[in-house]
């Protein structure tokens, strides 16, 4: 049987995924900071009759992934597949970010899951058919106004999946990138506001009102089974690609960024975003 370790399993894209791949009949391990929350996802899956196991891990904590890897669950079952769901974004213009919450950042969405992937290579070359799923952003391919710490993250974890697909290529691991658009999920509500960011002492209040404005009238949301579908495909395939993007928002995204001249691109995304 196939082992699955996701991180972020206990809400979002990391909960619908595990959830379709227990149905599936593959052996989920999910993963989470909250254990309210994980004891909530395996007791949806035993309603309808699924196992999912859980590991308690906060990424803000080096000292928590050594220790939840050490556990008697991860020691007794090899890790086949590794999907990197966990992550947040960080709300506000850069000027109004501290260094501490930049540092958060990219602790969650980046040096934690570099910490866990390193753990578990050793499992994955054992497989000889392991695979790394990166769940990442089509803000790691575009970037927005007032996201850029969540942006850089994610444009971080492109490079990151890029260097590990070379180099771990000759043991039979895989890395992929999974890059959804907006879909339905609790992101914006876990979504963390810079303390400064609404600030008077920067002049960024009227900008910041119009984007969610704008955003608003723009928004719509895909169901998150989508990219679960898409994850799974990934976990079949003898052969998966580098990159899947998910969502229309998203290849709508990509396709203006390649056609257009890159001037022009900009232009119509500070129009669409600020309408400045």
């Amino acid at each position: 049987m196939t082992t699955v370790l996701i991180t972020g399993a206990s809400s979002g894209i990391g909960k619908v995924t595990a959830l379709r791949l227990a149905k599936k009949r593959y052996f989920v391990i999910g993963t989470g900071r909250s254990r309210t929350r994980l004891q909530k996802l395996s007791r949806d899956a035993e309603k309808i009759g699924l196992n999912i196991e859980t590991i308690q891990i906060d990424f803000n904590s080096i000292e928590s992934i050594d220790n939840a890897f050490k556990s008697s669950l991860l020691t007794k079952s090899r890790v086949d597949v590794l999907i990197n769901n966990a992550g947040f974004g960080m709300w506000g213009p850069l000027e109004t970010l501290s260094h501490e919450e930049m540092q958060v950042q990219f602790q969650t969405n980046l040096f934690g899951p570099m910490a866990l992937t390193r753990l578990v290579i050793p499992q994955l070359r054992e497989s000889r058919n392991g695979k790394i799923i990166n769940i990442g952003s089509i803000l790691g391919r575009i970037g927005t106004p007032f996201n850029g710490a969540y942006v850089a993250s994610k444009f971080a974890v492109e490079g990151l999946s890029e260097s590990l697909r070379l180099e771990l290529s000759p043991f039979g691991i895989s890395v992929s990138i999974v890059e959804p658009g907006n879909f339905v999920t609790e992101f914006e509500k876990n979504q963390i506001r810079g303390k400064d960011s609404e600030s008077t002492k920067f002049p960024y209040r009227e900008l910041l009102q119009k984007y969610r404005n704008r955003r608003r009238s723009f928004d719509w949301a895909a169901n998150p089974d989508k990219v679960a579908r898409v994850i799974e495909g990934i976990i079949k395939s003898s052969s998966p690609k580098l990159r899947y993007v998910v969502g229309l928002d998203a290849r709508l995204a990509l396709f203006a960024r390649q056609i257009l001249p890159e001037k022009l691109f900009f232009h119509i995304l500070r129009k669409l975003s600020m309408g400045k």
